[in-house]
């Protein structure tokens, strides 16, 4: 017996376009832009510790920003005041297999894989892992209300700082 996947292409493919913008405007440093029209006012952006594995509800996290917290990153990795990312580094995301989970009337959960590769400071580093996001309608658009992303490295020991917004 198989089962048949009903999907929404149209749907699919605005949601990928927003998501591909979204990483277009993160490697080019458009941070308060990004902050300003693709978030909510009540943003939660979080990256747990690398070893949760599963849930990620309740986990500890390397960051835990709500929208005043994430403000106050973009202000000091734009005004230099984050040492590590003086000058920025380069980055170059490659985001893929979009997935619509569920659309729950509110919000739509969607999933992507991430590869963030970072270079500067004479280092060469890729971030590999999954996105987890809420998006809400916001006309012909959407805006992001949670954004997760769960790495798939057992440390980040190699990796350096995590400075730069995956």
């Amino acid at each position: 017996m198989t089962t048949e996947l009903t999907i929404d292409v149209r749907l699919w493919d605005q949601v990928s376009q927003f998501l591909f913008r979204e990483a277009r405007l993160l490697d080019e440093w458009r941070l308060l832009e990004w902050y300003d029209e693709m978030l909510t006012e009540d943003i939660r952006y979080a990256v747990p510790a690398t070893d949760v594995r599963g849930e990620v509800a309740g986990a500890l996290g390397l960051i835990e920003d709500d929208a005043a917290r994430l403000r106050q990153r973009i202000e000091q990795l734009l005004n230099d005041e984050v040492w590590c990312e003086n000058p920025r580094s380069r980055t170059n995301r490659m985001l893929s297999n979009v997935e619509i989970l569920t659309d729950r009337g509110t919000h739509l959960d969607v999933a992507a894989n991430l590869i963030v590769h970072r270079f500067g400071h004479g280092r060469s580093d890729a971030y590999v892992g999954k996105c987890r996001f809420e998006l809400v309608a916001d006309g012909n658009s959407f805006r992001i209300r949670q954004r997760v992303v769960v790495l798939d490295h057992e440390t980040l020991y190699e990796h350096g700082k995590l400075s730069i917004i995956l």
